[in-house]
């Protein structure tokens, strides 16, 4: 019995949500809440901007020396490849500073202050031990061409070991945050 309560301890719920306190096993047909993500006023990105997205990553050093920064960052580059080709928008990832390449788009300057990149497999092998996801991001959205900023926004998610093993991890939550700001680039 400790066996299956510590294995179904993994999952996400949203900061602050009311539903949270809510039963953590959670029936194989209903889906569990979605990772909060922070809600800011949306940034617009004008339309001659949105056909290409450039994302750039960084952080303070102990998030960018962390021994899973690569496998995080490949997260979050595959995770915006997807949704960039669900809209037909063209999408590049950029390493070094955040710059203009005097080209048509939108850069997305995305600064991770924390986070602890936590997958499904650890939930099920290891379960409360595991601890919590989390993600605390800014994001500035800029000209690809000239650099000129379209508005910043604050992206923060989180889970919780009692929420079971329905809940959303680390890539949910990368999901969660492109879902977002996908939704301020519409190509028209």
């Amino acid at each position: 019995m400790a066996s299956v309560v510590l294995r179904a301890a993994c999952g996400s719920t949203p900061e602050g949500d009311p539903a949270a306190s809510a039963s953590t096993m959670a029936p194989a047909a209903k889906s569990a809440p979605e990772p909060a993500v922070a809600k800011a006023q949306v940034v617009r990105v004008p339309a001659a901007s949105a056909k290409k997205v450039m994302l750039n990553m960084t952080g303070p050093k102990t998030v960018t020396e962390a021994k899973d920064w690569v496998s995080f960052k490949e997260e979050w580059r595959a995770t915006f490849a997807d949704h960039a080709k669900e809209r037909g928008i063209a999408f590049e990832m950029q390493e070094g500073d955040a710059k203009p390449l005097g080209e048509p788009g939108t850069l997305l300057n995305v600064y991770i202050n924390d986070y602890r990149q936590v997958g499904i497999g650890a939930c099920i092998f290891l379960g409360i031990m595991t601890g919590n996801a989390y993600i605390d991001a800014k994001v500035g959205f800029a000209d690809l061409s000239v650099g000129s900023r379209f508005g910043e926004q604050a992206y923060n998610t989180s889970s919780s070991a009692w929420a079971g093993v329905f809940g959303k991890m680390t890539p949910q939550q990368v999901d969660a945050i492109a879902t977002e700001i996908f939704g301020s680039i519409k190509p028209r």
